[in-house]
């Protein structure tokens, strides 16, 4: 069923114009009217499931004391079969590289500080009110291992089993997972950040991820040496402004999430029936040379 035939038939809506705008591995996203921007799951992947992205929503509008906006869910239509979720569009243009690189020194400041207050505040909400979304990054890690030992683990490569591994073993002997848990976002990215005209924070979008987990999840991408993030000094000063973390561990746990990204590659794929997923993680295995 076409996107507008679904919102027709599931909210009182009139619709004069629709423009997909993003997609995912686990959902697309739709302009709608252009003021509303409407998801849509296209995931098996129940641990992205609306429910969760909205109870947490809904938390943070009650509760999560800011001038950022952050999306109030206006239409929901959440099944095992079909979840829609939609609300108002935040305006603002998505934070990149080449837009950083033009602030002066004084913006850049303020936006650090404004995410570093965001963040905290965030993290030190009582969230026993939605205790039931927590997030065990480093059991998962070790029950998708499993996965893989059940299925394609047998086809892999000497190389790719190495890789596997040591990535294991790493997992097993750091402290990283043992610290602070707390309500993150888990996707804090540049593209998730909204700047108004004068380069300020006014948004933050796309909760989908969040939930119950380590503290150092929302400090990954902001620690992240790549095209599309602003790399790790940008992220050691908004650690610092944050205050009361390490920042080692921080380091420890981002290094840890990006070595793991390609076997969690291959456990999408296996999940999802997608083998261009698993040939990409296979892929990656097979240029990483740190674990030959």
């Amino acid at each position: 069923m076409k996107i507008v035939e679904l919102i027709k038939n599931k909210f009182d809506l009139e619709i004069k114009s629709v423009t997909l705008i993003g997609e995912g591995y686990d959902s697309k996203a739709y302009l709608i009217n252009n003021q509303y921007i409407f998801k849509i799951k296209i995931s098996a992947n129940d641990k992205k499931g609306y429910k969760k992205e909205k109870a947490i929503l809904e938390f943070l509008n009650k509760n999560l004391k800011t001038d950022i906006k952050i999306p109030k869910i206006d239409y929901a239509y959440i099944t095992n079969e079909l979840s829609i979720m939609g609300y108002r569009k935040i305006n603002g243009r998505f934070l990149n590289p080449q837009i950083y690189n033009k602030m002066n020194e004084q913006e850049k400041q303020i936006l650090k500080l404004d995410i570093a207050k965001f963040l905290k505040d965030m993290h030190n909400l009582d969230f026993s009110e939605i205790k039931n979304y927590t997030i065990n990054n480093k059991q998962n890690c070790l029950e998708e291992y499993e996965l893989l030992k059940k299925t394609i683990y047998k086809d892999l490569t000497k190389k790719e089993k190495n890789y596997i591994e040591k990535f294991l073993e790493r997992l097993k002997n750091t402290t990283v997972f043992d610290d602070k848990k707390c309500l993150c976002h888990n996707d804090f990215s540049c593209n998730h950040l909204l700047l108004d005209e004068n380069k300020k924070l006014v948004g933050i979008i796309d909760f989908g991820d969040s939930g119950i987990i380590d503290e150092y999840c929302d400090f990954i991408y902001l620690l992240e040496d790549s095209k599309e993030e602003l790399g790790k000094e940008f992220g050691e000063d908004i650690l610092r402004l944050y205050g009361d973390i390490d920042i080692r561990k921080a380091e420890e746990y981002q290094d840890i999430v990006e070595e793991y990204y390609p076997i969690e590659t291959i456990v999408y794929g296996i999940i999802n029936n997608r083998n261009d997923f698993i040939e990409k993680g296979r892929k990656i295995l097979n240029e990483d040379v740190e674990f030959i």
